[in-house]
């Protein structure tokens, strides 16, 4: 009997979280990236990953989040930000032959004090950083403008009091 392997693989969603942790560290707001081992291409970004079978996009960030840091954070949001992006020919292996295009879905999470993450096999190093250095280091437009948002939402916090505190 012949065995049909494309029947049956399992493909990754076309859909993935990109969070942005933050934290207020000696009275500003700073954001940690995380660069990606040379094999995967070795440019900084914020956690981002897929869900997994039928996982909301909440529990996929919070999971990311949690795999690729080790951080629990104090609060994580969805923002009000998304974007979709082309799938890029090293990737497309991973997806239905059908898929020509991944929606990312952004959220915030705030990190308690002055935590560094434990590093997945994913990456290789990470940074706290101000706004501005963290736009310099991102490498794709998208995560620039996402980051962008979330600026905005993390300073409102911090207008309001509702930051966290070193």
């Amino acid at each position: 009997m012949k065995y049909n392997v494309s029947a049956t693989r399992r493909y990754r969603l076309p859909t993935q979280v990109l969070v942005y942790c933050y934290r207020q560290f000696q009275g500003r707001i700073e954001y940690l990236l995380l660069r990606r081992t040379p094999k995967l291409g070795g440019f900084w970004q914020g956690v981002t990953g897929a869900p997994e079978g039928t996982e909301s996009l909440l529990a996929a960030a919070k999971r990311e989040l949690f795999e690729e840091t080790q951080f629990l954070p104090s609060t994580i949001r969805r923002v009000d930000f998304d974007y979709s992006f082309l799938v890029n020919d090293d990737w497309k292996w991973a997806y239905h032959p059908d898929v020509t295009s991944i929606q990312e879905y952004i959220f915030l999470a705030a990190i308690p004090g002055n935590a560094d993450p434990v590093l997945s096999f994913e990456h290789d190093s990470s940074t706290w950083v101000c706004f501005e250095r963290a736009l310099d280091l991102l490498r794709w437009p998208n995560n620039r403008k996402a980051l962008e948002h979330c600026d905005q939402l993390a300073q409102a916090s911090a207008v309001l009091g509702n930051a966290l505190t070193d």
